[in-house]
This record gives structure tokens, C-alpha cells and sequence, in this order.
């Protein structure tokens, strides 16, 4: 009698493997499949529309399994961000913690999505979710609530680490729960998953609650008004600046809707549990003394509507930045943001204020594990094969050696980017089909499609002709035009030299073309981009997109 077929699992990342932010990962198990985070990432291409982009759902549309759960590992815009997206294509119960979950309500109920099937899950109780068993692990990360999961399903586990440090110190004292990880690795872990973000560095991620001492110090030399931005999810970190503030007889007053949004998060979930009076609104602020003022606002990675932006700006209402003010920057640069983030800190700086941020003090603590942490994880364990997730190509790379070091064998070891898919039966595990993947503008733009990035970069830096001519339907021939319009090449008033020589060549070209027969409009639009192109090439050594446009009269 034969075999019973076993039936393999499938994972498959969409985002989140060779890049910072985007996680969405697909774990299927025959036609049931659930989803682990749905987040978003700051586009790279920011100048050629939108901040953010999306994961590109078209390996779901196209495999269409049943999706049994969303389990979201925490708070962060890169895991919960995409969220509304995933829901309105693919509707399914939404499974996170507590402070996740809060925090995503405020995401859904801003998109329309109040009705969302929303779950709580806790730490050590395992949910079923079809085939699949769950089991949420507490990890610390830089957001409470945070957690771990391993996953169950016939004939493997799986564990997938979330974003995580291990810290012996946590700010609320809900520590990473090193036993059960200990005791998955004595049951056998098929397959370990885990966040390869912070692999560079060295040694281990100092404790959240080393900030403490810091901003104690930064607030006693302020001798005015002491601001502090971060991300509005980052509640442990206005925890302790509320705490070092009620210590110095300082009331907290949060800028922005945002941040208030999470200043009421962190209360109705205890994660905020400070004396009364701690907090006060903004409009309160303004019968303080300015020594007896902290101000909490978002901007921490330069966005000009942000609070912390129009601050530098000084077009804030009510609040200005004056001499004396401590300005802290408490984040991490995101790559790519650098530039923003440098011009407002010159801004503050211009406005008397004393600006701290990560390269000038110690202001910023990581929320993911380094080097020797990193490696802790895998002993603790032990798993049978390893995929590093969460981080560029160059951490996945080093996270990939780090795990060999450790003792789990090369072949065991595999190097997974978006798209690609890691099928697991009977205890081995083998790469499979690639699924399609990319990335979406959050205006609903494909960033995958070149044509539309080659326009974006060439309208940006090189500007746009416009080309317009009207050729007779009847026999083909000009009726009139060339005429050119420009948009950020030349002065667009028609008055540029370059513009009337530009005519000049493309006119000369269409009287050589001859009359052209219906079906050759584009055949004579190609050529008009032709000209044009070669024209501003050589005059200006700039290449602006060409549009032409052809009108039969």
C-alpha cells in the first residue's frame, strides 16, 4: 500500500527580505494560508510621488488561498502600515496584542475600515488558525507588546522572531521570554525565521532603559523648553521622557494629532500609567513657564507637515523655538531620509536651539539585536534550517554566516529574497516556485514599472517638451505647428533661443517626412521624440521627456 502524499508547507516573503520596512510573508499549507505583518516602507524615490510604498499582493490574487488569519508581531508602521491595502483585497481576522491592536484601530478607522475583525492574542496562548496552530512569544523590542511566533503545522514548526532585542532591562519589566524559545528548540524547530536588521553591529543592543539617564541629563541643562520627537508607536521611549520630566516638575504636552493619538494609546493601555496632571494639553502649555515644558512631537525623520518640521520652520501656531530650548532627535536616520532630517536640524540649530541627536549623544537605542544576540536566538533554538528575514541583502548575507557559525549546516542555510519561496516536508526543506512580487506608491502607482519610474526620474531632473502639431486628415500634410511648451528646461515663456531652434530642427525633419498616410501618426510622434531628444542632448546636455501630441483636423 502507498504512502499517504504529505502536503508541504509553503513560505513565501513579499516584502521585508532585501530591504528595510515592507514585511508581508504568506505561510501556506495546501489552500489555507495566513499572513504574518502587512507593513509599509519610506520609498526611496520619495521625490517622484508619494512617501510610502506597498507590497505588491499579486502572488495572493493569483494563487487565491484561503486566508485563515493576519498575525501582526507589533506596532510599527513596516508591519502594520499596509494593513488597510491587504484588508479591502483580502478581507481576514486581524491577530496582535493588545497595544497592537490599539494602534491599528487608529490606522483602520483613518482609512475607513472601523469594522475590521479584530483579534487579541497574548503571550503563551496558542490560537488555531485552520491547519495551522500559533503560538505568540513575548520578545522587547522598542514597542510594547511585542511578540514572537512559532507555528505549527502538520509535520513542522516554524518560528519567526518578529523584530526582537534581548533585553535584560525592559522599560514596563516584561522580559523576552528566553525559556520558551529554550524549550522550543528541546522540541525541535524545523525552521527559524529571524530579524537580521541590526547583524553589523557588534556585541549586544544596549537596553531601552539606558535612555534614561540621558535624557535626565539633556533636561537638567535645558533652560527652556525641552522637545523630544520620535515615532508616535515608540511608547516606551515617551514613557521614560514623561517619567524624567515628572522629576523635574515638567508637564508633557504632545504636538500633532498623532502623537496625542498615542499618548491616549499609552494611557488606555496602562503602558502610560503616570501621575495625573503628567500629561496636559497643548493649549495648557501656554500658562507654563518655558522651564516647566516638554513638548513630544512627531517628525523624527524630517516629513515636512510634521510637527517637528514646522517647527524649524517657525511655522508652527503658538509654539516657536527660542534660545535655551533642547531639541533631542531620539531615532535612527532612515536611509534615504538623511538629507531632510540634516536640513531641519540646521534650521533649529539657526533658531538658538541645542539639537541632540544619535551621532552627537547617545540619544537613540536600537530595537533589534546585534551581532551576539543574534546569535543567542539561534543556540537557543537549534533549528533545523535557517532563513534570515527582515534586513538588506548585505544583513541577510551576514546573518546567513553568523547561523553557519553557529552550527546549523550550509545546506540547512538559505539566502531568501522577496518573491522567492522555501517549501518545508518531511523535516527537509527545498526552494520553490518564485512568486511575482514589487512595490506599489501608496498613490496606487506600480513602482515596478519602468517606463513609469524612467518618466518620474526624467520629469524631475531634466523637466518635460511638449510637442504639439496638427496635420490635416485628409491628405496627411501640416496644418500647423511645430509648437513647443516647456516645463523646467528652458524658460517656458517661447521667448528661449533653444526653443525657437528646437522648432527650427523638428519643422525641418516633418517637411522631409512628406505627407504620411492615417496609419503613420506613430511612426511620425517617434521621430518628433527623436529630434527633440537629440536637439537638447547636445544644446544643454539634458534630457527631458518628450511628449508629442498629434491632432488630425
Amino acid at each position: 500500500m502507498a504512502a499517504a502524499k504529505s502536503t508541504p508547507i509553503k513560505i513565501t516573503p513579499l516584502g521585508g527580505l532585501g530591504e528595510i520596512g515592507l514585511n508581508l510573508m504568506v505561510v501556506e499549507y495546501g489552500d489555507e494560508a495566513i499572513l504574518i505583518d502587512a507593513g509599509v516602507m519610506f520609498s526611496p524615490e520619495s521625490a517622484l510621488g508619494g512617501g510610502l510604498m506597498l507590497p505588491d499582493l499579486r502572488y495572493l490574487a493569483q494563487a487565491r488561498p484561503h486566508l485563515a488569519g493576519i498575525i501582526l508581531t507589533h506596532a510599527h508602521e513596516d508591519h502594520i502600515g499596509a494593513l488597510p491595502f491587504v484588508l479591502r483585497q483580502f478581507p481576514a481576522p486581524v491577530y496582535g496584542s493588545k497595544v497592537t491592536l490599539a494602534f491599528v484601530r487608529r490606522g483602520l478607522a483613518e482609512d475607513g475600515l472601523g469594522g475590521a475583525d479584530l483579534r487579541e492574542v497574548a503571550a503563551g496562548r496558542e490560537i488555531s488558525l485552520g491547519p495551522f496552530r500559533v503560538e505568540p512569544i513575548a520578545v522587547t523590542h522598542s514597542t510594547p507588546d511585542s511578540i514572537a511566533l512559532a507555528i505549527r503545522a502538520p509535520g513542522a514548526l516554524i518560528v519567526h522572531s518578529g523584530d526582537f532585542k534581548i533585553d535584560p532591562a525592559p522599560v514596563d519589566g516584561a522580559p523576552f521570554d528566553t525559556e520558551r524559545f529554550a524549550r522550543l528548540g528541546e522540541e525541535g524547530v524545523d525552521l527559524l525565521l529571524s530579524d537580521s536588521t541590526n547583524v553589523e553591529r557588534p556585541g549586544r543592543t544596549r537596553s531601552e532603559s539606558s535612555i534614561r539617564p540621558v535624557l535626565r541629563d539633556l533636561m537638567a541643562r535645558a533652560a527652556g523648553r525641552f522637545f523630544l520627537t520620535s515615532f508616535s508607536s515608540h511608547l516606551h521611549r515617551i514613557r521614560q521622557v514623561a517619567e524624567v520630566a515628572h522629576e523635574f516638575g515638567r508637564r508633557v504636552a504632545p504636538l500633532g494629532r498623532r502623537m496625542a493619538e498615542s499618548v491616549r494609546i499609552g494611557q488606555e493601555t496602562g503602558q502610560l500609567n503616570l501621575p495625573p496632571g503628567t500629561f496636559i494639553e497643548r493649549a495648557e502649555a501656554d500658562f507654563l513657564e518655558r522651564r516647566r515644558l516638554v513638548f513630544l512631537t512627531s517628525g523624527s525623520q524630517g516629513e515636512p507637515s510634521s510637527a517637528m518640521a514646522r517647527l524649524a520652520a517657525d511655522n508652527y501656531p503658538q509654539v516657536h523655538m527660542d534660545e535655551g530650548d533642547v531639541v533631542v532627535l531620539s531615532s535612527r536616520f532612515i536611509p534615504g531620509n538623511e538629507r531632510i532630517i540634516n536640513t531641519m536640524v540646521n534650521s533649529l540649530c539657526k533658531r538658538g536651539a541645542d539639537v541632540f541627536y544619535d551621532a552627537v549623544a547617545p540619544v537613540h537605542v536600537s530595537g533589534h539585536a546585534s551581532h551576539d544576540e543574534l546569535a543567542e536566538m539561534i543556540r537557543l533554538v537549534r533549528p533545523r534550517h535557517f532563513a534570515p528575514i527582515h534586513g538588506e541583502y548585505r544583513h541577510l548575507v551576514r546573518h546567513r554566516a553568523l547561523a553557519i557559525e553557529a552550527g546549523v549546516p550550509a545546506s540547512n542555510c538559505f539566502l531568501l529574497e522577496d518573491g522567492d519561496s522555501l517549501i518545508l516536508e518531511n523535516g527537509a526543506a527545498r526552494r520553490g516556485r518564485p512568486a511575482p512580487v514589487g512595490r506599489i506608491f501608496a498613490d496606487g502607482e506600480e513602482l515596478g514599472d519602468p517606463v513609469l519610474i524612467r518618466e518620474r526620474r526624467a520629469l524631475a531632473h531634466d523637466g518635460a517638451i511638449i510637442a504639439m502639431l496638427a496635420i490635416s486628415a485628409r491628405n496627411g500634410r501640416v496644418v500647423a505647428g511645430p509648437e513647443l511648451i516647456s516645463r523646467g528646461v528652458v524658460p517656458g515663456d517661447g521667448a528661449s533661443p533653444h526653443l525657437a531652434r528646437a522648432r527650427a530642427e523638428l519643422a525641418a525633419r516633418i517637411r522631409g517626412m512628406g505627407a504620411r498616410p492615417d496609419d503613420d501618426i506613430a511612426r511620425l510622434k517617434d521621430e518628433m521624440v527623436r529630434v527633440l531628444r537629440r536637439y537638447f542632448a547636445d544644446a544643454i546636455n539634458r534630457r527631458p521627456l518628450i511628449v508629442p501630441h498629434v491632432m488630425e483636423v
